[in-house]
């Protein structure tokens, strides 16, 4: 079992280890202007004096909370939605058809209606993040319902089991550890919408010191907050996994 757990790691760390050394290269080597690409020790520099000297993690914690509650909400109503639109005919032939016309529009294009809507404060943030995974939750959770073999269902029907029944006792529970997949996707692309969701209006966070970085063309603090959103996003990756093999240790051992 230990065994299995390094050798994953070690399998893991491999791109990590060829992305770095390329960076090292390129940029040791001078190849790229350090205006574009600077150098690991620059940027591990900038990570230092943020924490240190700038009250970074001030705009870090700002950050989690805004993608964390978007993503709460977006789960809250999406699992159901999900659960309904995978299980009922007639619920997927109202929700899918403007489900699959939201998911194609484009978030950005939302920052300046959300600030209009929600004004400056966090809740603008928030509603772009959450405009960002909802719909695609939806989609994921009504899949994992029409993975659900039929064989369960009829059996049900055929002991008895009633509708309420069949919901809270087969239809949910044999959707959990695809929720808890679905969702672990989902937060990821709450991550990767942070920088979106402050990119205008806003006067913290992570995204907001990346753009604020952007305009005085400080590339390594651009990078140091690319790189504390990746750790963050890879922590909640990790939180998901453990939480799946917590609750359904059966499905990773097999």
């Amino acid at each position: 079992m230990h065994k299995n757990i390094l050798n994953r790691i070690a399998l893991g760390a491999i791109p990590f280890g060829i992305f770095i050394a390329a960076w090292l290269l390129v940029t040791e080597a001078g190849l790229v202007r350090q205006v574009f690409l600077p150098t690991i020790p620059h940027v591990l520099t900038s990570l230092s004096t943020l924490f240190i000297e700038e009250n970074y993690l001030v705009d870090v914690f700002v950050s989690i909370y805004r993608v964390m509650v978007a993503f709460l909400i977006s789960g809250i109503l999406a699992v159901p939605i999900g659960l309904f639109t995978g299980y009922y005919n007639r619920v997927a032939g109202s929700v899918e058809p403007f489900v699959g016309f939201a998911r194609y529009l484009p978030v950005p294009a939302f920052v300046p209606l959300c600030i209009l809507w929600f004004g400056l404060g966090d809740m603008g943030k928030i509603a772009v993040i959450f405009l960002g995974t909802f719909f695609q939750l939806i989609l994921m959770i009504t899949d994992v319902v029409r993975g659900i073999p039929k064989d369960f269902f009829q059996a049900a029907l055929t002991l008895g089991a009633s509708e309420n029944h069949i919901i809270g006792k087969v239809l949910l529970p044999a959707s959990l550890p695809g929720i808890v997949s679905a969702s672990r996707i989902a937060v990821g692309w709450a991550w990767t919408y942070l920088v979106v969701a402050e990119i205008a209006g806003a006067t913290s966070g992570i995204g907001f010191r990346i753009m604020e970085a952007q305009r005085f063309i400080q590339t390594p603090k651009i990078f140091a907050g690319i790189v504390v959103i990746g750790l963050l996003g890879i922590t909640t990756d990790l939180l998901f996994r453990a939480l799946h093999r917590f609750l359904f240790p059966w499905l990773d051992e097999a």
